[in-house]
C-alpha cells in the first residue's frame, strides 16, 4: 500500500486556510441574511452556526435555485422549497451521507 507523506508545515498552512474559509463562510451567511432581511440576534446566529445544516425555506423552486447559487460554496446553508412554511423559515437540517448505488 502506498502512502503520501506531507510536510507538517503544509498541513499547518492548510489548517490555516480552512479556518479562514470558515470565517468567510460565516460572513457570507450574515451578508445573505442581511440581503434577505432575515434579522437574528447574535445569540440566535451563534446557535444557528452550531447546527450541522441550516435550512431556509422558500415558496418555489426558482427562488431556491437562485439562492442556492449564491450560497453555493457555503457547506452548511441550503435553501429548500416548502410551500407550507412562511418564507425564510430557518430550520435545522442534517447532512446525510450519499450512498453510491450500483446500477
Amino acid at each position: 500500500m502506498s502512502t503520501v507523506i506531507i510536510d507538517p508545515e503544509y498541513l499547518k498552512q492548510l489548517a490555516k486556510l480552512d479556518a479562514s474559509i470558515r470565517v468567510l463562510n460565516v460572513e457570507k451567511i450574515k451578508l445573505l441574511f442581511k440581503a434577505l432581511d432575515i434579522s437574528l440576534t447574535d445569540a440566535d446566529f451563534e446557535r444557528l452556526m452550531a447546527w450541522e445544516l441550516v435550512l431556509v425555506t422558500v415558496p418555489d423552486k426558482q427562488m431556491a435555485v437562485q439562492l442556492n447559487k449564491l450560497a453555493a460554496y457555503v457547506p452548511n446553508l441550503k435553501f429548500t422549497v416548502d410551500e407550507t412554511q412562511p418564507i425564510f423559515t430557518l430550520m435545522q437540517g442534517s447532512k446525510t451521507r450519499r450512498v453510491w448505488k450500483e446500477r
